[in-house]
């Protein structure tokens, strides 16, 4: 079990090396990962969904959160960006985590009853 703990640190690190051993872009690299985290999401989702008949919102607010993320990283990196647009990802990432911190409240408020 203790070795588990760390599986995460150790796959960061192996990505890393692998980042730098091939001089690969960072940046392009991070936005790669992010697509296929929120491809992970939504496959989760879909996978849920046809062994439940329902869909978990926790799923689609997490690949929309990624989602986010990933086109900030995007578009400042690509090109300069006003004030205005960093504002505007940065208050929908709070809206997408208020709405996450909702649907678990409400999940387990359900499952107590």
């Amino acid at each position: 079990m203790r070795k588990l703990s760390y599986l995460d640190i150790i796959v960061a690190v192996i990505i890393f090396i692998f980042i730098l051993f091939f001089k690969l872009n960072f940046y392009k690299t991070i936005l790669l990962l992010l697509e296929l985290m929120v491809l992970i999401e939504l496959i989760q989702m879909l996978f849920t969904f046809f062994k439940r008949q329902r869909i978990k919102i926790r799923y689609m607010i997490d690949a929309s959160i990624i989602y986010i993320i990933r086109e900030l990283l995007i578009s400042l990196t690509n090109h300069p960006q006003e004030l205005k647009t960093v504002i505007l990802y940065t208050s929908l990432i709070a809206v997408f985590f208020f709405f996450r911190y909702l649907s678990i409240k409400i999940t387990y408020k359900i499952e107590k009853e």
